[in-house]
C-alpha cells in the first residue's frame, strides 16, 4: 500500500511493529502482518482509553 502522507505511513508502520512486539512479549508468534491502517486505528483507540483512565 502506498501512502501519500509519509508521517501517517510512518506512524502506521510503528504501530505494526508495536503490535507484533506485544504478541511476542505475550509468548505468541508474530503472525503475518496485519494491515498497518488497522494497527494504527486500534492503537489510537487504546491510547484514547488509556488517557481517559
Amino acid at each position: 500500500m502506498t501512502w501519500s502522507d509519509k508521517a501517517l505511513a510512518s506512524a502506521a508502520g510503528m504501530a505494526r511493529v508495536r503490535h507484533q512486539l506485544g504478541r511476542i512479549a505475550r509468548g505468541s508468534d508474530a503472525r503475518p502482518p496485519i494491515h498497518p491502517a488497522y494497527n494504527l486505528l486500534s492503537e489510537q483507540c487504546k491510547q484514547r482509553g488509556a488517557l481517559r483512565r
